[in-house]
């Protein structure tokens, strides 16, 4: 059942993926399962981040979807099968959106959740 735009709320999830191959892995997968509306890839930053009882240092590749908020276990089971790293942090942030924007997440993200 196709949600209706007034009844869909936004939300954008960041995931930080080990390289550009993965980041575009994951977003393929999602956008083809009909799961995102759009990822978006971004350039290589460097992340600081503790793990393991150390402080630890890595390139890493932004990825940010753009989904219904209802799909993001969905998105993050996912991402989970997809990513290479023990523990990807998946972090959904709900958003503002306009009536057009809501209405293209409405009609691209279609997977049952």
């Amino acid at each position: 059942m196709q949600a209706n735009s007034t009844d869909v709320r936004a939300i954008s999830i960041d995931v930080t993926c080990p390289d550009e191959a993965t980041a575009r892995e994951i977003a393929d997968a999602l956008i083809g399962r009909r799961l995102a509306a759009c990822c978006r890839i971004g350039a290589p930053v460097e992340s600081r981040y503790w793990w393991n009882g150390a402080i630890e240092r890595a390139a890493e590749v932004p990825l940010v979807v753009k989904t219904r908020a209802d799909f993001f276990d969905a998105v993050a089971e996912a991402v989970r099968a997809l990513h290479p790293y023990e523990t990807p942090a998946i972090l959904g942030t709900p958003v503002l959106a306009d009536a057009a924007t809501l209405r293209w997440i409405a009609d691209a993200c279609i997977a049952s959740s």
